[in-house]
Formats: structure tokens, sequence, C-alpha cells
């Protein structure tokens, strides 16, 4: 039992069962799941208590009832690994509490990132509704992380936007690999996203030190994606706005300038990657 995994909900009763079954069921069996639930009003806490009852290896973080706010996600993420710190395990997992993953998914996950020392953090590839994701790194829900790599970068995530992403430019930063699989696939309940409903999304652009005409460039292509919609891309822009402009959003504050060049970098190593492909079709 190499990976433990952690999954955050609030209000998740409708979907929650079938991701815990799922991860129940794991041909590798994690060693613990631990569900931080963030003050859930619907059935949840009776669902918890349940599967509590059923499964020694299940532990639940009961959080009171504040509000809906996506900004605790991270908190929670944080507070489930400092009390699960001590668990000799070379991966942790993090999962939504609306996924469903194949039987194999995460044996697959361990053993690849088994055969590579730099590989840091890794996912399989996240569909809604049937469709894939359009993304080609590692999605925040389904990844799997290297313990150590993650006591190297401080045990937790940063409370502010982009802090999923962080964690792959932490690792370039670091020297180490992240990946995204497209032959293991798992699927997503809910819209990605739709909880902050892209605002946050928007303001990570900025918090991270986005290139103004790459943040402006991807708020555009989002907007012609069928599977996206104008008013999600409005709100793409009013969060990199706020953001850029100064917010009093503690969640909207930028990261340090070492990280914003690493960020800058890999873009422009991007764009010049579709230039040249661009430029050795036209030819």
């Amino acid at each position: 039992m190499s990976y433990w995994v952690v999954v955050v909900t609030r209000n998740g009763a409708d979907h929650l069962a079938q991701t815990l079954n799922s991860l129940l069921s794991q041909t590798e069996a994690p060693k613990r799941v631990t569900v931080v639930d963030d003050g859930s009003t619907d059935e949840t806490p009776n669902l918890l208590r349940s599967y509590a009852q059923l499964n020694d290896d299940l532990t639940v973080l009961t959080k009171p009832d504040r509000g809906y706010d996506i900004r605790r996600v991270p908190a929670n993420i944080n507070e489930a690994w400092a009390k699960e710190d001590d668990l000799t395990t070379q991966y942790f997992m993090i999962s939504g509490d609306d996924c469903t993953y194949p039987t194999n998914y995460a044996a697959t996950l361990r053993a690849r990132m088994d055969v590579d020392a730099r590989l840091a953090v890794a996912s399989g590839w996240p569909t809604t509704g049937g469709r894939h994701s359009e993304e080609h790194s590692p999605s925040g829900s389904g990844r799997m992380i290297r313990c150590s790599f993650w006591r190297g970068v401080g045990c937790a995530y940063p409370l502010r936007a982009g802090w999923e992403t962080w964690l792959l430019y932490k690792a370039a930063e670091k020297e180490f690999e992240v990946k995204l699989f497209h032959d293991l696939t798992y699927a997503h309940a809910r819209q990605r996203g739709a909880g902050h409903q892209f605002v946050y999304w928007g303001a990570a652009m900025s918090t991270l030190g986005y290139n103004p005409l790459y943040a402006i460039g991807r708020i555009v292509i989002n907007a012609l994606r069928p599977s996206f919609s104008p008013a999600r891309a409005v709100n793409m822009l009013r969060g990199y706005l706020q953001a850029e402009l100064g917010s009093d959003d503690t969640f909207m504050r930028p990261y340090e300038h070492s990280l914003q060049s690493i960020v800058r970098q890999r873009q422009s190593e991007r764009i010049d990657r579709v230039v040249s492909s661009t430029l050795r079709i036209r030819g």
C-alpha cells in the first residue's frame, strides 16, 4: 500500500458514494482514504458515518458549516496531510467528490511513477459527460503526488488562486517532471470549474504571472470552444482583471517573481513550438 487518498467534499452526497466505492475498490487499495467534509448540510455526514463504520481505512475530518467557499479547498487538503503525515507511503492522491476511476487507476499511476524517479505529479485524462478535457498537464483531481517531492515544497498548497497549477511549476523549478497520461481516463460527474464560476481560473493567470497576451488569448480560445460558454469566458476575464488591478481578496495575491519567471519561460517555449509547427505545415 504505497499511497493514500484525500477527498474534499461539501454537500457531495449525490456523487460521493460512487467516488468512495471507486477508490475503495482499486486493485491496489489505498492505505488510507481521508475525507474532509467542509460543513455539509445535505446527507453527506450520514453517508460518511456509514462508510467509516464499514471501512477501518477511511478517516473523516468534519468542519463546521461556514457556507460555501471554494477558497477553502487547498486549506482542507493541507489539513488532511497534516493529520496523516505519519503515514509511510510513497505517494498520495487527491480526488474530487464526483470522480469515478477505473479499478487499475492508482496501480497504473503508481507503477509508472515507480520507474521514473523524476516524475513528481501525474494523473489520468479526465472526462465530463463523456468528453475529454482540453488540458495537457495533470489534473487537480485524480493527481498522484510523490511524497518526497511534496515535502520538498513545504507539504502544503498555497492559499491563493492557481494553487493546483502552482505545484506543476514548482516541479519545473526543482527539475522534476509532471505528466498527464491520455491512455488512462476517469470521469467527473459535474462540470469542472463550475464551483467558482471560472473567476478564480482567470485570477490564477494573473497570480501566476501569465504574459497578458497569453492570458487574453487563452480566454478568447476558451470562449470559442463549444464545450465552454461566453459567460464563463467573461468570468475568467473578470477574475484576471481583478487580480491584475489589485484585489482585497487575499486569494488573488501574486506568487513570487522566481515562480512567475518559470511560468513565462514555459509559455514562451510553448509559443515557439506552436509557431514552428505552423510554419512547417504552411511550408
